[in-house]
Order: structure tokens, then sequence, then C-alpha cells
């Protein structure tokens, strides 16, 4: 899978590669592409291939067991997930709206909360921050 973060902000690209991520694994396409550019600035080309950085998508459950960086303005990530699923019950929405299921299968990167699956657009939205992700 491919993304491009040109143009976003190191904490907004970041918030995009772990959805990313995410979307591979669920996909079954353990590798990620990530277009970053090198010429107008190379701020989030050097966030992402810092050891920190690896660190904290461990820390998101996915372990990068390959990496590679021979293109100046691309980093390819070859990962496997250590993710755990976890089936929650479903419950009823709050004020009794069926818009909502609330079953959890992602989490927000942001506030670490269960988002809820929105049927009728297939978004999932983060009730606590209100983040939408497809």
């Amino acid at each position: 899978m491919e993304l491009n973060v040109h143009k976003l902000t190191v904490e907004e690209a970041i918030e995009e590669i772990m959805f990313k991520f995410e979307e591979c694994e669920e996909i079954g396409d353990n590798t990620l592409k990530i277009i970053h550019g090198h010429k107008h600035g190379t701020r989030i080309k050097d966030t992402i291939r810092a050891n920190v950085f690896l660190n904290e998508t461990a820390r998101y459950g996915f372990k990068i067991i390959s990496k590679n960086y021979s293109d100046p303005g691309v980093s390819i990530f070859q990962f496997k997930s250590s993710k755990k699923s976890v089936k929650i019950k479903p419950k009823t929405s709050f004020h009794g709206i069926k818009t909502e299921n609330r079953i959890p299968t992602k989490m927000c990167i942001k506030c670490k909360k269960p988002l809820i699956l929105i049927k009728e657009s297939n978004w999932y939205k983060c009730p606590k921050c209100g983040k939408l992700k497809k």
C-alpha cells in the first residue's frame, strides 16, 4: 500500500501513517510505502526514519521487520502485526439512535479510545475527540 504525506505536518503525517498501518493489516498487506519527499524539508522523513518512530509503531502493535531507505523521498516498511483482536459486545446508543454500532474495531491513535462505526457512511468516529477515519 502507498501513502503520500506531502504537505502534512509531522503530527498529521504520523497519524495518517498509523491509520494506514491499520488499513494494511485489515487487507492483509504487510508493506507500506510512504512518500514524504526530500527536497522541501526533511522533518517527516527524519521523524519516520528515527528509532523513536519505530518504537512507537511497536507500541501500537506493528513490528517493523524490514525497512528500505534507498530512495531519499520514499520510505518502505515491511511489518507484522502483533495485535490481538478483541471482541466487544455491541451496545445500544446512549440516546436510542441506531445509527452507530458500538463494536470498536479500531482505536483512536490520539485518544487511545475505541472508534465507533457510523453505519450510513462506513466511517469511524472517536467518541472523545470526534476525529473521523475511513
